[in-house]
This record gives C-alpha cells, sequence and structure tokens, in this order.
C-alpha cells in the first residue's frame, strides 16, 4: 500500500490547522517544486467567481508533470495561470479541471472548512479587509520559514547584469510573500494617489482600473511573452524586440503603473529593461522575464485582497427575462 508524505497548512488559530496529503507519485514536479519552499509563511485570499476556494500566492512550479481533475472539497492544486496555490474548501462555479497535488484529509475537511469561512469573512466579505495568515510545513517541523517567504532580504544594487537585475526583482517578491501590507498597496487603499476623473477628488477608478490592468498584465501578457519564447527558431533578439514592443515602446507599462500607484515598479521596470540588453540566450530571458511576471501577480494579489469587493452588496441579480422586460441607457439631449 503507497503511503503518501503529509504536509501541515497552519491557519491563524489551531482550530484553523490541516493536514493534507502529497500525491508524489500523480504530481511529482509540483510536489517537488512545494517542498523546496517549506517551511514558508504567506497570506490567504478568495476567489470572486469560482466559488468555495482560497489561495495563497507562490513563485513559478515545474509542470512537468500534471495531475488534472475536476474541483471538489478537499482538491489542493496549483494554478499556473495565478501562480498560486488553492484549496477547494466547498461549492465550485467553474468547469475547467486544475492540477492537483495535494487531497486534504478526510478527518481535517471540517478545519479546511472553517478556514475557507474565515478567509471569506476576513477579505473579500469586509468593508476594511484584514490579512490572514498561512504556513506550510511538513508534519513536525517547528522550524522558522524560508528565506524566500519568511525574512526579508537584504536588498542588493543593480550591477548592470541580468542576473543582478533577476535578483532585485526576486528580493521585492519576497518582501511581497510576507503578510505584511506594502507601503504602495496601503497608499493606494488609502487614496494617497494622483490618478483621478475628471476633477473630483476620489480614488474609486484607480483601484478598478489598476485591478483589471493587473489581472491581465501578469497572467496574460507577461504568461504569453513566455510561452512565444518556448516557440521553435525563437532568438534572443526577437524576443527582447518583441517585449519592448508589448511592454515599453509602444506604451511603457511600468511607467503607467507607477502614474496609479505602484512606484517601486517603475525602478525595477526601468532595471528589467536595461537587463534586457545583457541577455545572451533565451533561457535567461524566462529566468528574468517570469521574476517579473511574479513580481506583478504579487502586486495583483495584493490589490484584489485590498480591492472594495463589499460594494457587491448594490448591485442586484436578476435573471434574462427580467432584464428583457427593462429599459436600455437612455440618450442625452438638452
Amino acid at each position: 500500500m503507497t503511503t503518501w508524505p503529509l504536509m501541515e497548512v497552519v491557519g491563524p488559530s489551531p482550530g484553523l490547522t490541516f493536514r493534507m496529503r502529497l500525491l508524489t507519485e500523480e504530481n511529482p514536479e509540483v510536489v517537488k517544486s512545494l517542498l523546496s519552499l517549506v517551511p514558508m509563511e504567506s497570506f490567504l485570499l478568495h476567489v470572486v467567481i469560482a466559488g468555495e476556494t482560497f489561495y495563497t500566492p507562490v513563485p513559478s512550479f515545474s509542470l512537468d508533470s500534471k495531475n488534472m481533475v475536476p474541483r471538489r472539497k478537499g482538491v489542493v492544486y496549483y494554478n499556473t495561470g495565478s501562480q498560486s496555490i488553492c484549496f477547494c474548501y466547498g461549492a465550485v462555479t467553474e468547469s475547467t479541471t486544475v492540477n492537483q497535488f495535494a487531497e486534504v484529509l478526510e478527518d481535517d475537511l471540517p478545519k479546511l472548512v472553517e478556514l475557507g469561512k474565515v478567509v471569506y469573512e476576513q477579505t473579500i466579505n469586509r468593508h476594511e479587509p484584514r490579512i490572514v495568515t498561512i504556513k506550510m510545513r511538513s508534519i513536525g517541523d517547528n522550524s522558522s520559514s524560508s528565506s524566500l517567504n519568511g525574512i526579508t532580504p537584504p536588498k542588493s544594487a543593480f550591477d548592470g547584469s541580468w542576473r543582478s537585475a533577476k535578483t532585485l526583482i526576486d528580493e521585492e517578491c519576497a518582501r511581497l510573500r510576507l503578510p505584511e501590507e506594502p507601503d504602495d498597496i496601503k497608499k493606494i487603499r488609502l487614496g494617497a494617489v494622483t490618478a483621478r476623473a475628471a476633477g473630483e477628488g476620489s480614488p474609486f477608478q484607480t483601484l478598478v482600473f489598476l485591478q483589471g490592468f493587473l489581472s491581465t498584465l501578469g497572467p496574460h501578457v507577461f504568461a504569453r511573452l513566455l510561452a512565444v519564447s518556448q516557440y521553435d527558431k525563437m532568438t534572443i533578439s526577437l524576443m527582447v524586440r518583441q517585449t519592448r514592443e508589448f511592454l515599453i515602446e509602444t506604451f511603457n507599462h511600468f511607467e503607467f503603473m507607477g502614474d496609479l500607484g505602484l512606484s517601486k515598479v517603475v525602478e525595477l521596470g526601468r532595471i528589467y529593461n536595461e537587463a534586457l540588453d545583457k541577455l545572451t540566450a533565451i533561457e535567461e530571458y524566462r529566468q528574468l522575464t517570469d521574476s517579473m511576471r511574479t513580481l506583478i501577480q504579487l502586486y495583483y494579489r495584493w490589490l484584489h485582497l485590498v480591492f472594495p469587493w463589499h460594494l457587491k452588496s448594490h448591485f442586484q441579480t436578476r435573471t434574462p427575462e427580467e432584464v428583457a422586460h427593462m429599459p436600455k441607457l437612455e440618450k442625452y439631449s438638452e
């Protein structure tokens, strides 16, 4: 009989801590990637359209193995697009299969459900969200979290090389994984931004626009660039040219994010752009660009946490039949 290794997911209280069985045979590479990170500490978020699921951000995992299954309570899976570990604790409202690498023990399912409810109530169901912490560790391991997630690394200096640029970006990613609100996110949440609509004084539009902008930039634009870099006969010069065309030359995405309040992204974007000229191989491009994608994804996760989801109570759900009998927008006239 096969014996699977166990891992402990530690919530903010003992009653919110559960164990999961790692599927080493079904998904060995994803399990190996996770084991390289633990013990780790981060924060939890709740989905907004996929039902009863919460998740935590992680770096890119190896996808040399996959175990695609339907979602159900107790399934733990790696989401490639969002670079996150996801925990299904109840009903699911999306039909796509997922890359499962662990299963919550049946005896611990009630604790999984309770943690899911806490994440929902403390994040997307509050006027001012709270940070719900998570630790992941092997059973019986009480050591401190890894430097990747538990300790703020010293800030390196950029020496012009692509490796130096990657190190700087990775260090910022490590800080963003900590369960502590970043300064730029705090300023955006509390309205210390200059972007506005007309002459009004509300920062609401900035939050809405930045949330939407980041939701496509990391999971889609950067992800597509990385996918294109794997095409046969792709050259480093063409890849760099395409990247600059998408991100900088036609419209500088990094400077725009700075306009919306993410000041640190401006400097890291400048360093990333400069480092592109130092690349000599496609694999170097993938490593550097994956780090930048991870940075954008982490800022997107923090925006997701502080976004005013509580405004959902102002929007009414209707049936298509009800909508069909309601008037369309009126045209303005003097």
